[in-house]
């Protein structure tokens, strides 16, 4: 057992990286795993979505599964799914078998996050799980500059199924890694697990969790297609090479990493958590509708930073202003669990969406139109949530 917490949370960190880069694995190359299985891209986007289907029914009920299991148990039986999933889906030619293993694959993002703030939490009691809970946030971001960087010339060089095996190699290493290493808090009384499932008709009467729900979906939706789409779009509507685009698609994820600490440090200092939110929403929706009219390499790569930053300091507002607009601290888990409800649903449906309007329409202007309309449904959102909370100071 490793006794220091930092060691720990690395372990745990390359965990997350490791699931970041199995749901991003597709991403740079959709265009030759469409050729192989014979199918359009609209189809393959498909692929990438269904990654996130374990999370839309699994997010409410993830919380009495750690606390009925404990959180390294389900840790290691999440990495287990992973590796699963990526060897089944190393000898699948046939769409739907594909289609199968990643939504096996997708159990571990299903319930990662909530695993590891659990974890955290009891690792860094003490202090500093602010600053270890910032950087978790985080995995995501690095999993993606990863992906679009390094499976690209993996595939070419040893073959695009190449990539399942490296992701279920890691993924057994962590699982063995897990087991041996990792300590866990203790199991939750079987009488506050029925105190829980009793929390979750009270935390959703709370009409502002419901616009920040909301909110948080519209983001998943535009954030995803986005990370998912943008080596199409640069190539396709703005001829770029595929290298380039990917190398773009690449910044993105890293762009995004200082934002989530920046949102938390500029709520707390000025106590103008409403305000913030709604600035991170306008942010996120001009980046949108900015991404349809672009025209040098500089124009690319502020779009690339301006949405990145949107979309974390709006994920990030939302995520730290929940708890403070719950009455009470035991309807925080649920209260957050059912946002991430909302962002799952966002995450599946919104690339097999702008996919299918951009193959319909012939035109990937109209698709990013659809993605302005739903950031625009989202400032809506979070204005309705800054007028219902205007005597919260929400610091």
């Amino acid at each position: 057992m490793v006794r220091n917490r930092w060691l720990k949370f690395l372990l745990l960190y390359a965990g997350g990286v490791i699931v970041s880069l199995s749901q991003l694995k597709l991403v740079p190359i959709q265009s030759e795993l469409g050729q192989d299985l014979g199918v359009s891209l609209s189809m393959v986007s498909w692929l990438m979505s269904i990654f996130t289907v374990s999370g839309i029914f699994l997010a409410i009920p993830g919380g009495a599964l750690v606390t009925r299991f404990g959180a390294k148990k389900l840790l290691v039986g999440l990495m287990g799914c992973l590796a699963i999933g990526n060897i089944m889906g190393a000898f699948s030619n046939a769409f739907w078998l594909l289609l199968l293993s990643r939504a096996i694959e997708g159990i571990s993002f299903s319930m990662i996050i909530m695993v590891g703030i659990v974890l955290i939490n009891f690792w860094f009691k003490d202090g500093e799980s602010g600053i270890a809970t910032g950087l978790w946030g985080t995995f995501s971001a690095l999993g993606s500059m990863l992906a679009m960087n390094l499976f690209k010339p993996l595939s070419q060089i040893y073959g695009l199924r190449s990539l399942w095996w490296i992701i279920a190699g890691l993924s057994v290493l962590s699982l063995c890694l897990y087991l041996i290493l990792l300590d866990e808090p203790e199991k939750t009384p079987i009488s506050d697990q029925k105190k829980e499932q009793d929390s979750i008709k009270r935390a959703i009467e709370n009409r502002s969790i419901w616009l920040l729900a909301f909110a948080q979906g519209c983001m998943a939706f535009i954030l995803f297609a986005f990370i998912n789409l943008y080596p199409l779009i640069y190539t396709q509507n703005y001829g770029l090479s595929e290298p380039l685009a990917n190398s773009y698609a690449g910044y993105f994820g890293l762009f995004g990493i200082p934002f989530g600490a920046l949102a938390g440090f500029l709520i707390d200092r000025t106590k103008k958590g409403r305000g913030i939110i709604v600035c991170s929403f306008i942010l996120m929706l001009i980046a949108t509708f900015w991404m349809a009219h672009l025209s040098s390499s500089f124009t690319f790569i502020a779009q690339l930073f301006t949405l990145s930053a949107g979309a974390s300091l709006s994920s990030s507002c939302v995520m730290i202003l929940a708890p403070k607009i719950v009455k009470q601290e035991r309807l925080i888990g649920v209260s957050i669990s059912f946002i991430n409800l909302f962002y799952y649903i966002g995450i599946f449906i919104g690339t097999p969406i702008v996919t299918k309007v951009s193959e319909v329409s012939g035109s990937w202007t109209v698709a990013i139109y659809l993605l302005v309309g739903v950031g625009f449904m989202a400032l809506l959102a979070v204005f309705g949530f800054a007028k219902f909370n205007r005597s919260n100071r929400l610091s």
